[in-house]
């Protein structure tokens, strides 16, 4: 991803990238949307720098800046920089931007009565006059209402405030040419609440789900209250609405009003009645009741809002907490399925935020509305049933088995995983099924639908036997060597063991009488074993499959019309559904994307175990995970390795799972280490230091037999380590002079401040006698406080210089 940088008149300044490329490194993206905050976008990224792009830095990405982008859905973006967190020791600038649209909470628009309906882009320009925001995608052009506010607010909160009258979603829209913005507008779709079709599943996708239970909202009945009406006569003191003499019928006849205002739901009472005992399994009385004010200026309104509110609070409130390994881009308010066969839990839910990183390759996703699901079946299943009792018993019939996402058998399969509709067809020329769409029509039928109005499921049940009457031979899970289907549905999950509840026909029938007698030739016909003991009379072009199955055969040989020869089938041309394996010797796996989800694994040498995902991403090969106790319990970190051409990125969290507390990076032969300071979050403090192979050794430079003016006998020795210098020095004074230079300083050797790099040498010639040493950039000076004798002594300080390129390495 690269994100484009400019200033207020969106004159580029700069381009980062998150994959390491480029001028500048992006890091710690993350894009956050959410149903309650739409249309905004939010943004969060981390800018790497060195000292030398500091000020540019700075510059290029400043509070009221833009950051431009477009989006793996071909969205474009402009965001508007709102903070910054600028972190010179650490070399990190961290920046909190916003979509481009919310410039108009800046603007502030009055209370508002129109004088006549108006359509949702009327309403929106009238609030956005003079922002420069244009209509772009209108899918309501001809809705119209007529609308009123009676305060004071933002543009932003106005606009959104119409869209949700027109039950519309709104998003800002951005568009250029080139990098120049051309134009911004804004959009007015319908809300695409659909269905992703996408399923998580429990030690695949998901790490754990904590479901909570609570009954501290629940209610059976409710007591609803309204507004206060308006004075007719300019009495103060008047009662708010209430349900007290409304007529009104359920037509499902689940909910009741009664004469005292109370609306009851019928069902719920009689499971969570406080009356409820074995003696009385279905009471009537002692609801749980809760009285409960609304805005509702009419009995008519008052009512659906109290049938609203029981419908939502008459069962205890379920939530869950899903921890997922990692998930795909799913956009907001689709609906996703988690499934955990162990709990035998299945539930729906709706995406409310995303949370996504292109430099971490990851997508967070905030689930809500969970609902449970059950697998249900449509009354074409019972038909079919009567059908298949009513086949003719003298014909062979085969069962044809399909599945595919829609009624149309649109991506048909023989596999069940992550389709919603079923097919089942009788055929009397072939066993093998077939794999056109139009043999199928008319037969589909929807296996994974929506509950049912009392909340319950429709279960299919198979089974099979030798006998019409399903007596002979019965097995609901063994079908081999079986002539007769069963089948029946109802509400149960458990199918059942009486014969006498399934509908049975022939599906493998009796002999035909025999025919004429025609040429025989089975001779030249090879044919295919499925056995452990050795085919008798086999005859050439034969093949065995050693087992009982083909999902538990061993081996595969060939006749070759004296003895079975071992055979291989090319890898190459395998297409596997699953392949479960223990080893695969001299292999090429041919795939984007491999992924390896693991739970509670204990970590070598440590005391932890974890829980996360090794994946293979095309050239990223990435390990992220958690860091749990001896118990699996996980205590807040998270940890992340990456390995791409670009070289290693590798670091772990503190305990809220977000703020890296140690981070290593290998780029192209450089080591870049960064701890945190202190913080946590945007707060955070770092500092960052880099590698390489010349901070490894000792750079050495000897300077011998030199003479100025004011010395003799001048030797200077240059070591180095890393940015440590230290200088040794030995000479003659001929004379007094004071302040004078007595030798350039080597590159690569020069004190990084110049005030800092002096010392006092002693005399070897006379007691007492000293000599003042300076080191500079500019070079080594003296003060003599004699004139005579000979000086020595060394001096260490720090330097910033590039390594020397022609001196002595010591490994």
């Amino acid at each position: 991803m690269e994100y484009y940088f400019a200033d207020r008149k969106s004159n580029i300044l700069g381009v980062g990238s998150t994959d390491g490329k480029g001028e500048w490194r992006i890091d710690n993206d993350i894009e956050t949307q959410s149903v309650d905050n739409r249309p905004a976008v939010e943004l969060k990224l981390d800018i790497h720098f060195t000292t030398d792009q500091e000020q540019a830095v700075n510059e290029m990405a400043k509070a009221t800046n833009f950051i431009m982008y477009q989006d793996e859905e071909g969205n474009a973006h402009q965001m508007v920089i709102e903070s910054v967190d600028h972190d010179s020791l650490g070399h990190i600038h961290s920046i909190v931007a916003s979509d481009a649209g919310n410039d108009l909470i800046n603007e502030t628009v009055g209370a508002f009565k129109a004088d006549k309906p108006y359509t949702i882009a009327e309403y929106i320009l009238m609030f956005t006059n003079d922002s420069g925001w244009e209509i772009g995608i209108n899918e309501f052009p001809d809705n119209v209402r007529t609308l009123e506010w009676t305060d004071e607010a933002t543009s932003l909160a106005r606009i959104i405030a119409v869209a949700k009258d027109f039950d519309a979603v709104l998003s800002f829209g951005f568009e250029f040419v080139g990098t120049n913005l051309v134009k911004h507008v804004i959009n007015i779709r319908h809300e695409t609440a659909g269905d992703s079709l996408i399923s998580f599943e429990m030690n695949k996708d998901i790490n754990n789900i904590v479901t909570h239970l609570d009954t501290y909202d629940m209610e059976t009945s409710i007591k609803a209250y309204g507004a206060v009406p308006e004075s007719t006569d300019g009495s103060t003191n008047q009662d708010p609405i209430n349900l007290i003499g409304y007529n009104w019928t359920d037509p499902t006849g689940q909910f009741v009003l009664d004469q005292y205002g109370f609306l009851h739901d019928t069902i719920a009472v009689q499971k969570y009645s406080r009356l409820l005992s074995n003696s009385n399994p279905n009471p009537t009385q002692s609801d749980w009741n809760r009285v409960k004010t609304f805005e509702s200026t009419t009995q008519a309104t008052l009512l659906q809002a109290a049938l609203a509110d029981l419908k939502q609070y008459n069962h205890p409130n379920e939530t869950y907490d899903i921890d997922l390994v990692n998930s795909p881009y799913v956009p907001l308010n689709q609906t996703v399925h988690i499934a955990d066969e162990n709990q035998q839990l299945f539930l729906s839910a709706k995406v409310l935020s995303i949370q996504r990183s292109r430099a971490n390759h990851s997508v967070q996703l905030t689930l809500g509305e969970f609902a449970h699901e059950t697998v249900s079946f449509d009354e074409r299943l019972s038909a079919l049933a009567n059908q298949m009792a009513n086949m003719p018993k003298t014909i062979q019939y085969y069962p044809w088995l399909r599945y595919a996402d829609d009624d149309k058998g649109t991506n048909m399969s023989a596999f069940p995983t992550g389709k919603k509709y079923m097919a089942i067809v009788w055929s009397n020329e072939t066993s093998v099924p077939s794999d056109d769409p139009a043999d199928y029509a008319g037969q589909w039928a929807l296996i994974q639908g929506p509950q049912g109005g009392d909340g319950k499921g429709g279960y299919t049940h198979v089974a099979y036997a030798n006998s019409i009457d399903g007596k002979t031979d019965f097995s609901t899970t063994n079908g081999n060597g079986k002539m007769y289907l069963g089948i029946y549905a109802d509400q149960t999950q458990a199918g059942s063991t009486d014969p006498t509840k399934y509908s049975w026909a022939l599906f493998k029938g009796t002999d035909g009488r025999d025919g004429k007698d025609g040429k025989d030739g089975s001779d030249n016909v090879p044919y295919t074993y499925i056995q452990l003991g050795t085919p008798a009379s086999p005859k050439k072009g034969d093949l065995w499959w050693h087992g009982t199955t083909l999902n538990d055969a061993t081996a595969l040989q060939y006749y070759d019309g004296s003895n079975w020869i071992d055979q291989s089938i090319q890898q190459a041309v395998l297409s596997i559904k699953k392949l479960q394996s223990i080893e695969v010797d001299t292999s090429t796996i041919n795939s984007p994307t491999i992924n390896v989800p693991f739970s509670h694994v204990s970590i070598e040498g440590s005391n932890v175990k974890s829980t996360g995902t090794l994946s293979l991403n095309g050239a990223s090969y990435v390990i992220s995970g958690n860091i749990e106790d001896t118990n699996g319990n996980p205590n807040g970190q998270n940890y992340h390795t990456e390995v791409n051409p670009d070289g290693l990125l590798s670091y772990i969290t503190q305990t809220d799972g977000t703020t890296q507390m140690h981070t290593s990076r290998i780029s192209m032969g450089v080591l870049e280490l960064t701890d945190l300071v202190s913080g946590l979050g945007n707060s955070a403090k770092y500092i960052t230091s880099t590698f390489t192979a010349n901070d490894a050794v000792d750079y050495y430079h000897k300077d011998s037999g030199m003479e100025t003016n004011d010395v003799s006998g001048l030797n200077i020795s240059y070591s180095r380590k890393g940015n440590s210098v230290t200088i040794g020095i030995a000479f003659q004074m001929k004379t007094g002079n004071g302040w004078v230079k007595i030798a350039d300083i080597r590159p690569g050797y020069s004190p990084f401040n110049s005030d800092d790099a002096a010392r006092l040498l002693g005399s070897m010639s006379y007691t007492g006698a000293a000599c003042e040493l300076y080191v500079s950039a500019g070079g080594i000076y003296i003060i003599p406080w004699r004139g005579q004798g000979g000086y020595a002594g060394s001096l260490n300080f720090i330097t910033h210089d590039a390594y020397p390129t022609d001196d002595a390495v010591v490994n």
